[in-house]
């Protein structure tokens, strides 16, 4: 099947009854594809024959849910001038050799991590380009060693950023695992002993009259961002997993997070009050991204945005995280009539996998809760809304 591939095209994509699976090719883009699973995930494809193979070849871009489709035409674009070169089968044997730490970094990702969630893609492969790359980039992975990874984490501990430095430390440590793995190198120097990483765990909550300041002090921002900010309080999503969210994964009260975009790969659903539902941003025409300020990629609430909240708000340090904690808490707290197992329930809202919902009882107990979530997400937004005013 051809079309010209659209946010909307993709969304609409059926698997046909009794298929695995179902492709669609763009009109704009030859080899470009889509490629939808059973299971609702879609994934950009390229399909060609390269010049000089007898047989083609099928290379996945990326989920659709990460790229927009634009981003997915120019690699494709890129990927169809590599594949009519003359010179192609031969480029291609010569990447069998010997990968230096930046070639294996993008093997890594395509290899290694297209089966984990959006979420924990982005961190690792942010962690590595930021921090990892750019000094060990050019090495052969087979010539990394424990010092140039110390060189790099060194100062980060130095500065009390202990956190960022294990996940350096980690990230880098995966990439040379997968090499041993396919043969690039004997051992993983960094799995022997590992410097000793300060623990930082963090208890911030937020009172609900330093809630009600954030909240106030998102009204100067743009429409999208201040509706990010607002729902991520009435909401208890992670923020990265939330920010991707689609309208096509808002069904009437509730918004559900598919498994492929969650940290522990189990669907979630919460439940929208009228009051959280009056903070959705307008709904774009060219767009299924509720968050999104071009229509193609996903709004970010970074650190410009976090500081002018500080900044409005005038209250301690403080992260997005710890709206979470601050749900929990208050929750815990507060008395909700006629409900028994409020804290299976605020767990569930939090998808967090509790003592109910681990090993094999995890396996029995399938329960969503919805009735108990509904009514502790509206007690909860009532509480806020009260903050507020």
């Amino acid at each position: 099947m051809r079309k010209k591939l659209t946010n909307t095209v993709i969304a609409k994509l059926a698997v046909p009854e009794g298929k695995q699976s179902v492709k669609l090719f763009d009109t704009d883009v030859g080899g470009l594809g889509v490629r939808k699973m059973a299971s609702g995930v879609s994934t950009f494809i390229f399909e060609m024959r390269p010049k000089g193979a007898g047989a083609m070849k099928q290379v996945k871009i990326g989920r659709c849910g990460d790229m927009s489709v634009d981003q997915a035409r120019a690699r494709a674009r890129e990927l169809a001038l590599d594949y009519t070169s003359p010179d192609f089968l031969q480029t291609e044997a010569a990447r069998g050799q010997t990968p230096n730490f930046g070639e294996a970094v993008r093997l890594y990702e395509q290899l290694a991590l297209s089966n984990k969630s959006a979420t924990y893609r982005e961190k690792t492969m942010g962690t590595l380009r930021r921090y990892a790359e750019r000094s060990l980039g050019a090495l052969k992975v087979t010539n990394v060693q424990r010092q140039h990874v110390a060189a790099i984490v060194t100062p980060l501990m130095r500065d009390g950023k202990d956190p960022t430095a294990q996940m350096v430390w980690e990230a880098v440590s995966n990439v040379l695992t997968w090499a041993v793995k396919f043969g690039h190198r004997d051992d993983n120097p960094l799995i022997r002993l590992k410097p000793d990483f300060r623990k930082v765990a963090r208890d911030r909550v937020l009172a609900m009259e330093e809630v009600a300041a954030v909240w106030k002090a998102a009204e100067p921002l743009s429409e999208v961002h201040k509706a990010a900010v607002r729902l991520l309080i009435l909401l208890p999503f992670r923020k990265t997993e939330f920010l991707s969210c689609r309208w096509t994964e808002l069904d009437g009260d509730w918004l559900s997070i598919p498994p492929e975009r969650t940290k522990n790969s189990d669907a979630t659903s919460l439940f929208l009050s009228p009051f959280a539902a009056a903070q959705l941003p307008a709904r774009r025409n060219d767009s299924d991204l509720i968050f999104t300020t071009d229509g193609r990629v996903v709004t970010r609430l970074g650190s410009k945005i976090q500081t002018k909240l500080r900044e409005g708000a005038d209250i301690p340090q403080w992260q997005f995280h710890d709206f979470r904690r601050t749900f929990s808490t208050h929750m815990h707290e507060a008395v909700i009539e006629r409900m028994n197992d409020q804290h299976f329930v605020i767990e569930a809202c939090l998808n967090h996998r509790d003592g109910s919902r681990q090993g094999v009882a995890g396996v029995y107990n399938r329960a969503q809760y919805r009735a108990q979530k509904q009514a502790m997400l509206q007690a909860w937004s009532d509480l806020v809304e009260v903050a507020v005013g």
